[in-house]
């Protein structure tokens, strides 16, 4: 037999995320945000930019900093597929596509490529959507079979709508959320998908597992950034046994909280310095010794965003 059975576990799941938004409202920036945290600070972050070098202009604000390519046109299923293969043999801890629009309306793109057919034929109809919409289906395969965690950034617009009003006269009506500029069940294929607003806040639209929404903001409060993702990445990594389950004489696992998840990635950071201490005397005296951690706090004390500022401060001190 070919197939092996084995228990279930989260670990090592890469997550598939999609960011959305109209222009202006901060998904390029808070991809980077969240892959710098999935990937830790010293993590390798690539972005395939089709958005003419627009990535590259957060070179000098990104912790940590990342490497880049442009996806230039045509904007083909199969050149997508192209560029994710490309992300995964460079090496990259986290992978993200700016934008993954391009290659449904983009030119080249599948919107281009059932219009081309049309045109050659000489008709109209679904015979036009055939070979585009199956280089399409290759190309989510494609992100599906990922090994490494992919955020994928796309625009969006609101739609309108032609309906009638109470007098019966016809109007037009625009949607009250935005709609990602891509195949209509896109996003489905998503671990979650989320919306930015103008504020730079999130509507968190899909979630596949109701532990890992507690690794985002809350709707409508904030923006992510790399605290969230260093909560996805514990998330990932945890073994996330049925109900009730021990393993190895260990309790229940409960779900991932970002507090917690936060406070181990700045512990996986002091690694170069604290040694082989199980306790964090060590760090902590390394951290009040660079003023990076005021005096008489402990980093039982400190919260979520006093966490990620300490991992800033940290990462540029350990790279100058």
């Amino acid at each position: 037999m070919s197939f092996a059975v084995h228990r279930a576990t989260r670990v090592g799941v890469n997550p598939l995320i999609v960011l959305y938004s109209e222009s202006g409202c901060g998904k390029t920036y808070s991809s980077m945000l969240l892959a710098r945290g999935l990937a830790g600070p010293d993590g390798k972050i690539v972005v395939a930019d089709s958005e003419s070098g627009r990535a590259s202009l957060y070179a000098d604000v990104l912790p940590g900093g990342f490497e880049t390519f442009d996806l230039c046109s045509p904007f083909s299923p199969a050149r997508y597929v192209e560029a994710i293969d490309t992300i995964e043999a460079s090496g990259a801890t986290v992978g993200i596509v700016d934008s993954g629009s391009h290659e449904w309306e983009g030119m080249g793109g599948v919107l281009d490529m059932a219009g081309e057919i049309e045109q050659k034929s000489g008709k109209a109809g679904l015979h036009c959507w055939k070979t585009p919409k199956f280089e399409h289906a290759k190309f989510v395969q494609r992100l599906l079979r990922a090994k490494i965690p992919l955020i994928i950034c796309l625009r969006a617009k609101y739609k309108s709508r032609q309906t009638k009003n109470e007098a019966g006269k016809t109007v037009i009506v625009k949607d009250e959320a935005t709609s990602p500029i891509q195949a209509e069940d896109f996003i489905f294929e998503a671990t979650c998908h989320a919306e930015i607003l103008q504020n730079h806040s999130i509507i968190l639209t899909k979630c596949s597992h109701p532990s890992l929404r507690d690794c985002f903001p809350k709707d409508k409060t904030e923006p992510i950034d790399t605290r969230h993702g260093a909560a996805i990445a514990a998330w990932c990594q945890a073994a996330a046994l049925p109900v009730g389950a021990t393993a190895a004489g260990k309790a229940p696992q409960s779900p991932t909280d970002p507090l917690k998840a936060a406070k181990a990635a700045l512990w996986e950071q002091c690694k170069s310095f604290r040694g082989t201490a199980k306790t964090w005397d060590a760090a902590v005296e390394k951290l009040r010794e660079w003023k990076i951690l005021p005096a008489g706090k402990g980093v039982n004390d400190l919260t979520l965003e006093e966490f990620t500022e300490i991992g800033d401060k940290l990462h540029i001190h350990l790279n100058p």
